[in-house]
């Protein structure tokens, strides 16, 4: 009668192959490896996640876009420095509008040529696209209404930014103000008459 070695640790396997230590460790991988496949599946990758890749924020206007839209200001209520570049695909140039509020002061306004690119910072001689009063301190956001002749009119929050560091020539443009005239009263005459010579009768 012929007796049967029992199975080991070592031995155990399907029809007596052996199951070496490599062999686990391969399996053990395997499921390792799948698991993190399951993971990524379920989590999105990062560089398809759209992002600002700059300080500024980017608007779309049909055929007119702009990029690293910021504004550069000292102080709140102080005057701001639109920083960005506005690029147009169309044939023909446009004028795009910046309004932050109600009032008249509130509005500038920026020219890109047809197929070409501007900065609103000003560039080789060209005056900055600039707003007489910033309603938020550096630091904050600003809600600012973008518009062309032939977009709409989308409403964007810009952030406000210190002219420190790379904006540091960004400086805004100082208001010009006519000095009121101011009244002069003429001096009196301080003048010495002449002595009356005296008469005797």
């Amino acid at each position: 009668m012929n007796r049967r070695a029992p199975r080991t640790a070592r031995t155990a396997g399907i029809k007596g192959i052996p199951v070496l230590p490599s062999v686990r460790s391969a399996a053990a991988l395997a499921g390792a490896v799948l698991a993190l496949s399951g993971c990524q599946a379920a989590s999105p990758i990062q560089t398809d996640v759209p992002y600002q890749p700059a300080d500024g924020v980017s608007v779309d206007l049909g055929e007119v876009q702009i990029r690293d839209l910021l504004v550069v200001a000292a102080a709140k209520g102080g005057v701001g420095t639109l920083s960005g570049v506005m690029v147009n695909k169309g044939n023909d140039p446009v004028t795009v509008t910046f309004t932050t509020g109600p009032g008249a002061g509130d509005v500038a306004s920026g020219f890109v040529p047809a197929g070409g690119q501007a900065r609103l910072s000003g560039v080789e001689g060209a005056p900055p696209v600039t707003i007489a009063s910033i309603d938020a301190a550096p630091g904050d956001m600003i809600r600012v209404i973008i518009s062309t002749p032939a977009a709409g009119a989308p409403e964007v929050s810009v952030p406000v930014l210190l002219p420190t560091g790379y904006y540091a020539g960004l400086t805004p443009a100082p208001v010009e103000t006519t000095p009121e005239p101011v009244e002069t009263t003429p001096a009196p005459d301080q003048t010495t008459p002449a002595p009356v010579p005296s008469s005797t009768p």
